[in-house]
């Protein structure tokens, strides 16, 4: 992922809309225990996408981003284990590896997240 720099806080139900809508999903579509393929994919990405983009609650006491939210937090909220968190993060960064089309295409949902937050904000994209 080449472009995942944080410039703001986004939470992992923020992630998790942009990605369902992405997929054509609903939020609960992810949330759920559905195991078919585009449904788990897409759950897989947003996991991977809440590890890059989320980040533990609060600030740093000089001020910088706290470390990415923790596999445990990523679990609980999908309700899922963290080992399943973990599986998905590997699993997605395998295949934006091998597969540079998969790739820009979590790449761009990963645009169209801070997009939607920005203006969910009422913020100008950058």
């Amino acid at each position: 992922m080449s472009d995942l720099a944080i410039r703001r806080f986004i939470s992992i139900a923020e992630i998790q809309q942009a990605v369902a809508a992405a997929f054509s999903l609903t939020r609960a579509d992810l949330l759920s225990r559905n195991r078919e393929q585009r449904v788990a994919c897409a759950r897989h990405v947003a996991m991977y996408l809440s590890r890059e983009l989320a980040r533990g609650e609060g600030r740093g006491s000089d001020g910088a981003l706290v470390p990415p939210a923790s596999y445990p937090r990523i679990g609980m909220a999908f309700g899922r284990d963290h080992t399943s968190v973990m599986h998905a993060c590997n699993s997605i960064g395998r295949r934006c590896r091998a597969d540079q089309r998969f790739a820009r295409m979590v790449d761009g949902i990963a645009h169209d997240v801070r997009i939607r937050v920005d203006h969910a904000r009422g913020k100008v994209a950058a």
